[in-house]
């Protein structure tokens, strides 16, 4: 099973994104997401009992990270708008814990998703590669995300309903 984890935000922060992803979802005719960093993804489930062997005795968490800047992409939809999180020497080391121990690929630059250029159907709408309306988008978000800084606990192994191109919801599949 393809799978990735996950770490969640501190609860307050978490519903305060949960409601902007929803409301971009809803606006822009994507599917709406849990707020999340993912840490890597597993290449098998057989390292899932590594992992939460890691976490159960790991004193980093929880981590706080900094806000960089919100960012789009017109060539990677499930970043279309992303918060990119600074790379702090504490997060660096436990995705790089992690992904050394569940042989995962190096995972991409750290961030929160806030809208996926995927429709209900699995489709990219036409503004998901347009640049002009994506960069839009993304000031709407800076001016919305007042926090700087956020606290990532609560790691989740996580895998979607369906295919990986068909992402219309996760589902929770081992708490850590």
């Amino acid at each position: 099973m393809l799978a990735s984890i996950w770490l969640q935000l501190s609860n307050e922060q978490e519903a305060v994104l949960r409601a902007l992803i929803e409301s971009l979802a809803s606006a822009h005719g994507t599917v709406p997401f849990q707020p999340h960093l993912t840490v890597c993804s597993p290449q098998s489930e057989a390292s899932w009992d590594a992992a939460a062997e890691y976490v159960r005795h790991s004193t980093a968490l929880p981590l706080r990270v900094r806000k960089k800047r919100i960012s789009f992409s017109t060539v990677a939809p499930m970043m279309a708008v992303v918060m990119y999180v600074e790379d702090a020497p504490d997060l660096l080391g436990f995705r790089q814990d992690l992904r050394r121990l569940t042989g995962a690929v190096e995972p991409l630059p750290p961030h929160i998703s806030l809208l996926y250029g995927v429709d209900k159907t699995g489709r990219q709408p036409s503004w998901s590669s347009d640049e002009d309306a994506l960069n839009r988008i993304a000031e709407e978000c800076t001016l919305q995300v007042d926090e700087s800084e956020f606290v990532l606990d609560r790691p989740v192994i996580v895998a979607p309903d369906g295919e990986w191109t068909n992402v219309r919801s996760w589902r929770v599949v081992r708490t850590l």
